[in-house]
């Protein structure tokens, strides 16, 4: 065993130790932090998988730990995917602080919301939704059909909390796409209602309204229609509706259309700049909700600077045209870095090596034409 290695094994298990100060001495005296075990844990997520470890954790990102390393195996994810299962919610807030990836994808495809959410740990599913999400707030649903609606609204109605949240698409190549999440009570980890937006028709309330609502459906529960013959009837169309996902909802106090607005906006992808979330405050991400043509595409970035908040428009990146010309390109995955290495076999220069080398971790496949990829080789231009 080399002297490194050496080093970096005993600065891991002084992580299990709990010494913080001889954490630091190794790391000055040149131990790495990114050493794993036979069970694939790094330094900073055996620390993130202990509550009795969170000055370790601290430190050892002080240092320079990767927060978004990912390893494969029995203990696959990040360590903020391994705080979230615990139900560690001062880690994963620690994590979060540190640009902790949310939307990372584990060996199942679950980001660490959905972690935290399928084991019960409500308060991390609100420090993860708080951080991420674009609206978050009480408000009021109605329920029953439609033709009760029509005669008793506010008897059929209810006080949910509805959060709207981007999700992974799992095609690292393309943009973020947004959920909207409803929940009964603040302590249910597990949501009543999951919609993704993309597939989603939304119906902005009338401004006649005395007490104004939004209806949002879900196309892509429609059923196939089938020819009639025929007078169809007022309530068999009302029927038709009901079979969709469809959620009616309206501000948690009647007449707030600020509120409902602010709601409104949010689905489409623009998050309030008096609200802007801490996900887009301190990393640049690009949103994509393809709503249904009665509420437009938005494709924006949101970039904060000196307080203000500003959408510029991307157009599509032709990596073929950039190959071609000589230049190095974007990164399609942090859409930061230079595009400098290729996916082999395929040959696309899609990333930077970082990136790449993630998703082939993750056995995602290339970016461009989702080709299995069996080594990334960075380039060097000349």
């Amino acid at each position: 065993m080399g002297q490194q290695q050496f080093k970096d094994q005993v600065l891991f298990q002084q992580v299990s130790q709990n010494d913080v100060e001889g954490i630091k001495s190794l790391r000055h005296e040149g131990a790495g932090l990114e050493w794993s075990d036979k069970e694939g844990r790094t330094p900073l997520i055996l620390a993130c998988a202990n509550a009795k470890l969170y000055d370790v954790a601290e430190t050892l990102l002080e240092l320079g730990s990767n927060v978004n390393a990912y390893r494969s195996g029995c203990n696959a994810g990040t360590p903020l995917h391994h705080a979230a299962k615990r139900g560690l919610e001062n880690t994963v807030k620690l994590l979060l602080s540190h640009g902790a990836n949310p939307l990372a994808l584990n060996d199942d495809f679950q980001t660490p919301l959905d972690v935290a959410r399928d084991n019960g740990h409500s308060d991390v599913v609100r420090a993860i939704e708080s951080h991420i999400c674009l609206f978050s707030g009480w408000m009021r649903q109605f329920y029953g059909t439609s033709f009760q609606e029509l005669f008793s609204p506010q008897l059929l109605s209810r006080r949910v909390w509805v959060v709207v949240v981007p999700t992974s698409s799992g095609n690292p190549s393309k943009p973020l796409k947004l959920e909207l999440v409803v929940y009964a009570i603040l302590q249910d980890a597990q949501p009543i209602t999951v919609m993704p937006l993309w597939k989603a028709k939304l119906e902005e309330p009338r401004s006649d309204q005395s007490d104004a609502s939004v209806i949002i459906v879900d196309n892509s529960s429609k059923r196939k229609k089938q020819r009639r013959r025929g007078y169809i009837s007022h309530a068999r169309r009302w029927a038709q509706v009901d079979r969709q996902m469809r959620l009616k909802l309206a501000a948690a106090t009647k007449g707030d259309i600020k509120q409902l607005n602010w709601f409104c906006e949010a689905c489409k992808g623009t998050p309030q700049p008096m609200n802007l979330p801490m996900f887009l405050q301190t990393t640049e991400k690009i949103i994509s909700n393809e709503l249904t043509p009665s509420v437009p595409l938005l494709r924006a970035a949101v970039e904060v600077e000196d307080g203000s908040v500003h959408y510029p428009s991307f157009p599509s990146t032709n990596f073929e045209s950039k190959e071609g010309s000589g230049g190095s390109g974007v990164c399609v995955i942090c859409v930061d870095a230079s595009a400098e290495a290729a996916c082999v076999p395929c040959g696309h220069v899609a990333g930077c090596i970082s990136c790449l080398k993630e998703i082939k971790n993750k056995k995602m496949g290339c970016p461009i034409c989702r080709a299995s990829i069996d080594q990334v080789i960075k380039l060097y231009h000349v």
